[in-house]
């Protein structure tokens, strides 16, 4: 698998386990969804390459 799969993978789990927090009120959902947003940013984010 590409890093750019990984990165949608991540992004996909991250809205699931947002939508799970707020529905349930439970910040440990919440919290996890961020860790899994972050992932997604760090496996296929454009923004940490340099710039030219």
């Amino acid at each position: 698998m590409n890093k750019k799969r990984f990165s949608t993978i991540f992004l996909m789990l991250g809205l699931l386990f947002l939508t799970i927090g707020i529905s349930t009120d439970n910040t440990i959902y919440t919290w996890v969804s961020i860790i899994f947003v972050l992932l997604s940013l760090i496996f296929g984010g454009r923004w940490m390459r340099p710039r030219r």
